[in-house]
């Protein structure tokens, strides 16, 4: 694509009026003191650290001058390194430099303590923003929840659109044909028939009994039978109480229930140290060298199978699969009902990284107002959200014809489009944007999807800082040891006590108070 033909279609995103008007009065400032907006003729300055700062972009880059031309704004974008955001920042904040927006990396009551955080007025939110309240309201209105402090909103909730996907569950279709089971199973006895067949009918052909059913990436599915699945220390809701998941009596059942499948040789003995023996993390080197026929730690587009025309190979991890058994077939299963009617698989969760105005910019009601307007076009404006995502099309990116959005690597530097101004100031995905760029990838998804349990989402609060690393060990000591038979299932109630008098009382008393603070009550 020629300069001038990009300076063209910038030129076109950036038809938009001036911003005017006045917010209603945003938390931060002196009590009772008035805001003061700036000279509207002038563009408003805005410190902008709204983004993931995988590069210096250029403030003469065109995106950034499309956008600055659109909201009659001057950015001074902040850069600090991502993998030492914190550090950075904090060195900045100590030296009393400080953004008019900025990513919330860090726990609010801390932020709103040290006075980095003002409060955001709902009102100012749903009158500027009207689209992107609604899209939160519909998606999952209990994000709102976790930008509160004391009742009041501290930050503008944002959306994961993959973590609405939980992990997918993956069987080696050709062994299930191989063993006579002509269904993908759906309860924990077909998932047990299945297992046993993979143990002892020589699914792989080798003549040899060198095959099992499952590893560790399955444990949780399992789990996930009996209700929300133990990962270490986290949580889940029972009656309005955060209570930890690890304690929970349905957990023994499920020990039990993996107990008896360990000693029957289902599960693969090495499942100690992992199935994922190195690289990427969704990589199951088990899985694909014939040790187990399921797994289940990636996402759906990692194990895609369906494949999207010419050159298409599928997923990333159904490659790495098909390279090591090109003659293997996979199928996407679902997570195991259990006795009790429940399943799930792992879920991420649909909150992401929320962002953050300060009082330095609720001081001026145009601040507040061109930081909200930018949100709601990215909720109302493709191209718009298109180009300060993904960069400059035809150099970035290029558009299929059924119109997905295909991104175009640099081959010479990684960050190239980050530096012309890409994710600099699209600030949070739009969930319904995301699934229009990416049309035939999200259709895939949604035709596999599962259940899920997502997480409770709680503040953070000090004493989980403290006691959660002992408190996963001892999770993970525990529950291996009763699944290998180390420790008989009824070691789990003196666990359970033990858990409880080492930290975890604490931390739920702790997180229930915060949680309760959180809702304003």
């Amino acid at each position: 694509m020629t300069k001038k033909r990009i300076g063209k279609r910038l030129a076109g995103l950036a038809a938009a009026g001036l911003l005017t008007g006045v917010l209603s009065a945003c938390g931060g400032g002196d009590a009772g003191k008035e805001a003061e907006a700036s000279d509207p003729s002038k563009p408003v300055e805005l410190d902008w650290l709204g983004y993931n700062s995988y590069a210096q972009p250029d403030p003469n880059a065109d995106i950034v001058k499309m956008v600055e031309e659109k909201f009659n704004a001057k950015f001074n974008i902040w850069y600090v390194d991502a993998q030492q955001w914190n550090d950075q920042v904090n060195v900045k904040f100590a030296a009393g430099e400080i953004p008019d927006v900025l990513q919330i990396r860090e726990q609010i009551p801390k932020y709103v303590a040290n006075g980095i955080l003002a409060e955001i007025s709902e009102d100012d939110i749903r009158k500027y923003a009207p689209t992107y309240a609604k899209v939160i309201d519909d998606y999952d209105a209990s994000l709102w929840n976790t930008v509160k402090y004391e009742g009041k909103i501290y930050g503008l909730p944002s959306i994961n659109l993959n973590g609405d996907y939980p992990q997918a569950m993956i069987w080696r279709k050709d062994w299930l044909d191989k063993v006579g089971i002509d269904k993908i199973p759906e309860t924990l006895d077909e998932f047990e028939t299945a297992l046993k067949k993979f143990r002892n009918e020589d699914p792989d052909g080798n003549g040899k009994k060198d095959t099992y059913g499952m590893s560790d990436y399955a444990l949780r599915y399992i789990m996930g039978a009996y209700g929300m699945p133990a990962d270490q220390a986290n949580y889940v809701l029972k009656d309005g109480k955060i209570e930890f998941a690890a304690v929970q009596p349905e957990m023994k059942e499920a020990l039990a229930l993996l107990n008896k499948w360990y000693k029957e040789e289902l599960i693969d003995p090495e499942f100690i140290t992992g199935e994922n023996t190195g690289g990427y993390w969704a990589d199951s080197q088990a899985f694909y060298n014939n040790r187990i026929g399921l797994t289940g730690n990636g996402m759906f587009y990692h194990w895609r199978n369906e494949l999207f025309g010419d050159g298409d190979e599928g997923g990333g991890q159904y490659q790495n699969f098909k390279k090591a058994q090109p003659d293997g077939e996979i199928a996407f299963g679902v997570p195991p009902v259990g006795p009790d009617g429940q399943s799930g698989a792992p879920q991420w969760g649909v909150n992401s990284v929320p962002l953050g105005i300060t009082p330095k910019a609720a001081e001026d009601p145009r601040k507040v107002q061109t930081i909200l307007t930018m949100l709601e076009t990215s909720f109302t404006d493709y191209d718009y959200y298109t180009t300060v995502l993904r960069g400059e099309e035809g150099v970035d990116w290029k558009e299929e014809t059924d119109g997905s959005v295909i991104a175009i690597k640099d081959p010479n530097d990684a960050n190239a489009s980050f530096k012309r101004g890409a994710q600099v100031f699209n600030m949070m995905e739009n969930p319904e944007f995301g699934k229009k760029a990416s049309k035939q990838l999200y259709a895939f998804g949604d035709s596999v999807k599962t259940k899920g349990y997502p997480p409770v989402v709680v503040p953070a609060v000090d004493s989980l800082s403290q006691y959660s690393g002992n408190l996963g060990k001892l999770q993970q000591e525990t529950y291996m040891k009763i699944i290998i038979g180390e420790q008989p299932v009824d070691s789990f109630d003196a666990f359970a006590k033990s858990f409880m008098d080492n930290g975890g009382s604490q931390v739920e008393k702790d997180v229930n108070e915060a949680y309760q603070e959180m809702l304003g009550k």
